[in-house]
């Protein structure tokens, strides 16, 4: 492939650093950023990268960027917050709607050829069969986050340039390291229970505590490392085409609690049912009130198409994601031993 001019927001963050480090290998990159210790921390790591640092911000018109720029063969927009709360309503709108729309601006003033826009795979909000496809602006939706990024995809397809949807699921650490940068999804799950059985610790661990809903479920986990493997060969994807990141064998949630459960010695953790919620103890109102947010996610099973995504890999003789057990407790030990 040739050299090329990319611009991408969002990329001192978990998945856009780990992308820049591929990048960077054969691209002139044009980097949006607003932390300077993120910038050098990528200076460092990367010395003699072709990188151009620009200063701006997503929630600006023009991304905040006033500076002279070249023309740009491939703007990647992963910018976006990650929050699921109700009352980060406003902040996730600002950010992941209007954010992008400004990111549309700004790849238009560059001649951006192709636009490839990082999403979620969960603008499927509450249905539990997704296509690779715009989902209807009024799709039931789980949480404004979900609501957010589905209205950014259908500003997106209506750009007048080329442009591409790319939709990762749940993303966790390396594959082959278990490292990961991220405070979300099931990071913050895993973070609520670590501070709860570090306060339990405190008082009497014979009881049981119980998580209300479902362990028959499964979590669509992709590790970075495959989002970027992904990401990277979207230099090669499709006008108008979305293409889901994810697991086409995910793990079921028992396995992924028997793990946490293994690293943070806490037996005394079970599911129970929701009807079981009557004779909830004040512990357990603590416990479930720190994970409600992830409630939508761990609690169902989502089957996602991915036949686009096999295709995009299977031209450089790749393939879709194999999570194997023993990379999934690499990973979840790497967090929760740290």
């Amino acid at each position: 492939m040739d050299f090329l001019n990319i611009f991408l927001t969002g990329a001192t963050g978990f998945v856009g650093a780990e992308l820049i480090k591929q990048l960077a290998k054969e691209h002139d990159l044009y980097i949006l950023y607003r932390d300077e210790r993120r910038k050098d921390k990528l200076i460092r790591q990367l010395p003699d990268a072709s990188l151009h640092f620009v200063k701006g911000d997503i929630i600006q018109e023009n991304c905040g960027v006033t500076e002279s720029l070249p023309a740009i063969d491939y703007f990647y927009h992963l910018a976006a917050l990650v929050k699921f709360d109700e009352e980060l309503r406003e902040d996730l709108f600002n950010i992941n709607s209007e954010g992008t729309k400004h990111a549309l601006a700004l790849a238009e003033s560059l001649s951006t050829k192709h636009f490839l826009y990082v999403s979620t795979a969960y603008t499927t909000g509450q249905n539990e069969y997704a296509k690779e496809e715009l989902h209807p602006l009024n799709t039931p939706v789980n949480n404004p986050y979900e609501e957010s990024k589905l209205l950014a995809e259908h500003a997106v397809m209506q750009a007048p340039m080329k442009k591409s949807i790319l939709r990762p699921a749940i993303i966790i650490g390396d594959s082959v390291t278990g490292a990961a940068d991220s405070k979300f999804t099931l990071y913050g799950f895993m973070k609520a229970l670590k501070i709860f059985r570090r306060k339990m610790s405190r008082t009497d661990m014979t009881q049981q505590f119980r998580l209300f809903g479902h362990d028959d479920g499964t979590s669509n986990l992709v590790p970075v490392d495959y989002v970027v493997k992904v990401l990277t060969h979207a230099l090669r994807a499709e006008d108008n085409k979305i293409y889901h990141i994810t697991n086409s064998a995910p793990p079921r949630n028992s396995d992924i609690l028997a793990i946490i459960k293994k690293y943070l010695n806490f037996e005394q953790l079970v599911v129970a049912p929701d009807s079981a919620k009557t004779s909830m103890t004040e512990e357990e109102r603590l416990l479930n009130s720190y994970i409600a947010v992830f409630d939508p996610y761990f609690k169902k099973s989502v089957t996602f198409e991915d036949a686009n995504t096999e295709a995009l890999l299977a031209e450089s003789g790749e393939h879709r994601l194999n999570l194997t057990d023993e990379q999934l407790d690499r990973i979840i030990k790497t967090y929760l031993l740290q």
